[in-house]
């Protein structure tokens, strides 16, 4: 039964808080580790334009050839850069009046993210804004990360008899990526760097994203 407008899905980093991590410097660093350790025959061109969780899903294959544990030890290293940028978190403009007059207003909210479970919870307590959110979906639930469609496939299937759109909000390719192929609409968030994702929008800050999808729903259009 259709009882709600729609179900958000928000990612965290850089669209709903952000936390600081430094990326650039983490996938160096996780680039560094596979190819010192022999984990990878990919060129540095090809590597270089890997996520940091795709380069992990390198270790992780390579661990499961070979029954190393190597991707344990790199997933360790990323988690406190990711606890480290937690702490240095800011929330973006208006996010906790947005995400409360949405859900106020009809909207189901969810949280897909790369983090690891303690670090969403983190910064979703940090700024007051798990009070909002229906479910809260990270690494440690999906299991396999974005671009992969897998989290948001489980979301899809968990909502799909309480809404009749549903759409993705992220700042990144990867979640446009991982949209995509799961057949749920994407909202660029600030995303700069496409890389030829279908999108049905590209917003600059909450409020403007608040009125796109409410225009959408009350024109009726988007149904999955």
């Amino acid at each position: 039964m259709v009882i709600n407008k729609a179900l958000l899905i928000f990612d965290l980093d850089d669209t709903l808080v952000h936390s600081r991590i430094d990326f650039v410097t983490l996938g160096q660093w996780v680039r560094g580790e596979l190819v010192r350790r022999g984990l990878t025959e990919l060129p540095e061109a090809e590597l270089v334009r890997m996520s940091v969780s795709q380069m992990l899903k390198l270790a992780e294959d390579y661990d499961g050839s070979q029954s190393t544990g190597h991707a344990a030890e790199l997933w360790r290293k990323v988690e406190e850069a990711e606890l480290a940028g937690a702490m240095r978190a800011t929330v973006e403009d208006g996010a906790q009046a947005v995400l409360k007059s949405l859900k106020a207003n009809g909207y189901l909210l969810s949280i897909l993210t790369n983090n690891s479970r303690r670090v969403a919870d983190t910064v979703l307590e940090r700024f007051g804004l798990g009070t909002f959110i229906h479910t809260v979906m990270t690494r440690d639930e999906a299991k396999v990360l974005k671009p992969d469609p897998t989290g948001l496939l489980m979301l899809k299937d968990k909502y799909k008899d309480q809404v009749a759109r549903m759409f993705y909000i992220g700042d990144a390719w990867i979640d446009g990526m991982a949209a995509n192929r799961a057949g749920i609409p994407f909202i660029g968030f600030n995303c700069n760097d496409p890389r030829g994702i279908s999108m049905v929008g590209n917003v600059s800050n909450l409020p403007e994203l608040a009125r796109l999808v409410e225009d959408i729903c009350s024109a009726g259009e988007g149904d999955l």
